[in-house]
């Protein structure tokens, strides 16, 4: 459903390379949870230095909480939204690793990164699948809402710098399901669902 290289620059003093503790479910309009999962593998040695995962064990059992950018001093990336009613007591698990070291994890499960403080780039390539069997597009929440109109504008704004006028955009990514159906692709077998 979504692959990306992470590429996590070192910080300049503004902290933007951190990314809050946050849910991956908030961005999906497809569900059940339990029929995704999220592979991410480092390219690199990942440590606290450079920003390794940080992980809230056993909160894929519980809700998806609600997301909104944090009010942190410096910002914010765009689209980095975090879980607003965390309790700060939960323990964290800080998840270093080594080069081709995979983790998988729940959708639901709370996760985030640190500040990069190295002068290198810290770099890993987080997959997540879903299982076309099981899951298909749900109407997002109201939760999500917020989250789902940024990502539709952001993706409909791509699509305007590779020449497609506005109208043409609208129509190709009317929704958070849109942008979805555009980026998945079939893994094995064939493509039912999403």
């Amino acid at each position: 459903m979504h692959t990306m290289l992470i590429n996590k620059p070192p910080d300049t003093g503004s902290q933007l390379s951190r990314h809050p503790l946050h849910q991956d479910q908030q961005y999906f309009p497809f569900g059940p949870s339990d029929a995704i999962v999220c592979a991410w593998t480092a390219m690199e040695t990942v440590n606290r230095a450079n920003g390794c995962l940080v992980v809230v064990p056993g909160t894929h059992k519980g809700p998806v909480h609600p997301h909104e950018y944090p009010k942190w001093e410096g910002g914010v990336n765009p689209l980095y939204h975090g879980i607003q009613d965390f309790d700060p007591n939960m323990p964290r698990l800080h998840l270093e690793m080594q080069a081709g070291d995979t983790v998988f994890f729940h959708p639901i499960l709370i996760h985030g990164s640190g500040t990069n403080r190295t002068t290198g780039f810290r770099k890993a390539i987080s997959c997540h699948f879903a299982n076309d069997d099981i899951c298909r597009y749900q109407p997002i929440t109201q939760g999500q809402s917020n989250t789902a109109n940024e990502i539709v504008d952001t993706a409909q704004r791509v699509l305007k710098k590779f020449g497609i006028d506005d109208a043409d955009a609208k129509e190709a990514i009317p929704d958070l399901e849109g942008v979805w159906r555009m980026k998945a692709k079939a893994v094995s077998g064939v493509r039912n669902h999403l």
